[in-house]
């Protein structure tokens, strides 16, 4: 059962990532972020990330430590990494905005935590999808926070064209002053 929940995740990420890409090709027609944002994109949103998410917890519930590892590194490293970097995640989509985390066109955040990493809530999304691999020890974690993982990374380039094409020189000095990951 972990692994059909793991294919929900895969199959969610590549969703979104076909989303992603074919709204960079056709910037005057994207599906994300939206033209016009309301209801409907904070629904089309959550909904998918919600499915990936979630399926993603279920793989872990249903194959929990399925490698047999000892209770100090999924207890002492996995669970507290997983836990200060959703933390840390739900802070960076706090200051940035909740509808702008989805996508909504307000202002460029640069501030507070965005002035260390350009990209905080990925840096946390991918330390969180480490943290539950440890926690839950098993292949169909590893499988879905793997996918969800690489679609952090795969994003970044495609948000940050929207970026510079909505933000103009403001992105450019803001991307020259503060690093993508932060590092």
């Amino acid at each position: 059962m972990g692994m059909v929940f793991a294919s929900i995740t895969v199959a969610a990420c590549l969703f979104v990532a076909a989303i992603i890409a074919w709204s960079d090709k056709n910037p005057a027609r994207p599906i994300w972020p939206p033209l016009h944002f309301g209801w409907p994109a904070r629904v089309a949103t959550w909904s998918v990330t919600a499915i990936a998410i979630g399926a993603a917890y279920y793989a872990g519930q249903t194959s929990w430590n399925a490698w047999g590892w000892p209770d100090g590194i999924r207890w002492f490293i996995g669970f507290p990494l997983a836990s200060v970097a959703s933390s840390a995640s739900s802070f960076a989509i706090m200051q940035l905005g909740l509808d702008q985390s989805m996508g909504a066109d307000r202002r460029l955040v640069t501030g507070g935590i965005f002035a260390g990493t350009r990209n905080p809530t990925y840096t946390a999304n991918i330390a969180l999808c480490l943290g539950w691999i440890l926690l839950a020890a098993s292949w169909p974690v590893a499988i879905s926070a793997g996918a969800l993982a690489a679609l952090y990374v795969f994003a970044v380039p495609f948000e940050e064209r929207w970026l510079a094409r909505t933000y103009g020189e403001a992105w450019s000095a803001y991307r020259a002053r503060v690093k993508r990951w932060g590092l």
